[in-house]
């Protein structure tokens, strides 16, 4: 029997992905009541790396002193470039409170799917199912994607009519948000398909069992990659290779040359050569590859790099605090005026548009993140996990190197779908890091295990 808060969590992931990639108000809303049913339903807290821990606690202290209101001298001290607006007296040091209010709110609720998620891939029959609700979301954004382009290319899932200039990849109108959601989801079907195919060396029916995984799996790894090449979002695909290729050591087991090095060195050596021949020869198509990824579609006048200007001169005006989370579409006007009939909503960075709206200390709080990240995935204590947790940490690797490189050039994680997909990945990092830490299972936990999973 499955349990009550694995099945809100399956809602919550694929009633997203189906619904408009939960954009709508109402779905928010009912996001929020799921989310809140399990985080009462949480019976303990799952573990939380440390540095996790200390980034959270200052991205809510920031949130805390941004929307109390503070005297008018202090917030003149803490951002002089915004004396020309600031109300006097007291006042929050955000410029726009309620979308302060708006964003902390929506980090509670990544907050609650990750540590669901870590509830869930802490126990052996969870890790299996959590994988597999991942590949399903992923599987069903891809069929409405190129359902919707070959049918109804002028419906959003084949019933709300496109805005202007959009495009019909499946719940999204944006091709490279689209591409980001194959980003989180296809490295699951990749799990799946790992897993699978070592399972195909034992005999009897758990052979069967692995022979059925590897052709799902397949399958769902040839549609997702199909979708995502037929958006024709480069950065979604350019990205997703170097990720692969970046997280490629995490996939197989430690080369053993008995002492000699100079296997691997050649092997080098080859690699850089043949990059940096095909990158001379295609030099100028690779320049102007790049002008094309840097440019925004229906911005008159303005590329990515202007953006990009605009917003480090956002950020010039209140360098330690901000602007106030969530409030970058309110004050990039002041840097950046739109142009044309042009609205500038995003910086299409979203590490640098972070940067502008929390400050030093939200950029500070971002690190320690990354950091807990990367000791979580470290190569050397991956690389010793059985298989099955070997390969879920790859993918939650490959995930999320992908996403945080396609963010350099836009604002995938601004769509909820996107968001509550990491948030996933996020807590299997903490779920496996409670396994392998060795702590104490509670009753429930040694229950599921005995269920059965990927091993």
């Amino acid at each position: 029997m499955i349990s009550r808060h694995r099945v809100a969590l399956g809602g919550v992931l694929m009633g997203n992905a189906v619904v408009f990639a939960g954009v709508d108000p109402p779905t928010r809303v009912a996001t929020v009541a799921v989310v809140l049913f399990l985080m009462v339903d949480l019976r303990r807290i799952p573990a939380v790396p440390r540095l996790h821990r200390v980034a959270m606690w200052t991205a809510a202290v920031l949130v805390v002193l941004q929307v109390v209101p503070l005297p008018e001298p202090f917030r003149r001290l803490l951002q002089p470039g915004f004396a020309e607006v600031m109300a006097d007296g007291w006042a929050p040091l955000s410029l726009a409170p309620w979308a302060t209010v708006s964003a902390a709110g929506a980090g509670v609720v990544l907050l609650g799917v990750a540590l669901t998620a870590a509830r869930v891939a802490a126990t052996r029959s969870g890790l299996p199912l959590l994988l597999g609700l991942l590949a399903v979301t992923g599987v069903l954004i891809a069929v409405l994607g190129l359902a919707g382009e070959a049918g109804t290319p002028e419906k959003l899932l084949l019933v709300r009519d496109s805005p202007p200039g959009s495009h019909p990849y499946g719940p999204f109108v944006n091709p490279n948000h689209f591409a980001q959601a194959m980003e989180l989801t296809m490295p699951a079907c990749l799990v799946l398909l790992a897993a699978g195919a070592r399972r195909l060396r034992v005999r009897g029916g758990r052979r069967e069992i692995a022979a059925v995984l590897v052709l799902s799996s397949s399958v769902a790894v040839a549609v997702t990659a199909a979708a995502l090449l037929r958006s024709g979002s480069r950065g979604g695909a350019l990205f997703l290779a170097v990720a692969l290729a970046a997280t490629a050591i995490l996939w197989v087991r430690p080369f053993r040359f008995r002492g000699r090095r100079w296997p691997a060195l050649v092997v080098g050596v080859l690699l850089v050569a043949l990059v940096a021949g095909l990158s001379w020869n295609r030099l100028a198509v690779l320049e102007e590859d790049f002008r094309e990824l840097i440019a925004v579609e229906g911005v008159d006048g303005n590329s990515r790099w202007d953006l990009w200007t605009g917003t480090v001169d956002s950020w010039r005006r209140s360098p330690v605090v901000g602007s106030g989370l969530g409030s970058y579409r309110f004050v990039i006007g002041m840097d950046k005026p739109a142009t044309g009939e042009s609205a500038l909503e995003q910086a299409h960075n979203d590490w640098l548009e972070w940067a502008s709206t929390t400050g030093l200390i939200g950029v500070a709080a971002a690190v320690l993140f990354a950091a807990g990240i990367a000791l979580l995935l470290a190569p050397g204590k991956v690389r010793r996990q059985r298989y099955e947790q070997r390969y879920a940490l790859a993918g939650a690797a490959l995930a999320i190197a992908a996403t945080g490189l396609h963010e350099m050039i836009g604002f995938g994680l601004q769509t909820p779908v996107n968001r509550l997909l990491l948030a996933a990945w996020v807590g299997l990092l903490w779920g496996l890091a409670g396994r392998s830490g060795g702590r104490r299972r509670s009753l429930e936990d040694q229950n599921n295990e005995r269920e059965g999973g990927l091993g």
